[in-house]
């Protein structure tokens, strides 16, 4: 069960995360219908990714996602949902993962602990 707080803090809204977010910058190509976007990653934890875009989708829009991972010789396949969306910047929530995707967690994780 997950629960999220909301907090009001001028006019916006803060969220309460059960899952921390690592900083990331890696290459994430982005499709909904017809549309496919080569994006940016922001942030990834794992229940979504944060993701700079020059195009961002709808709200609750469904998305195929590639995640390029540095050092990774095959790329991520993940279905997620746009759950916000800003003028360049968008945040999905994975729908389905790869059992990969925890490898690459790990990592940075590991690469952040060193730093």
């Amino acid at each position: 069960m997950t629960v999220e707080f909301f907090v009001a803090k001028a006019h916006r809204y803060t969220q309460a995360r059960r899952y921390m977010r690592l900083p990331a910058d890696f290459p994430v190509q982005v499709l909904a219908d017809e549309l496919r976007v080569n994006d940016r990653v922001l942030d990834i934890s794992e229940a979504g990714i944060g993701v700079r875009t020059v195009r961002p989708l709808s709200p609750m829009a469904l998305v195929s996602l590639r995640l390029e991972v540095p050092h990774d010789p095959q790329p991520i396949d993940l279905l997620g949902r746009v759950m916000w969306r800003t003028r360049d910047q968008m945040g999905i929530r994975f729908e389905q993962k790869d059992p990969r995707l925890g490898d690459v967690l790990f990592r940075l994780r590991q690469t952040y602990a060193r730093i």
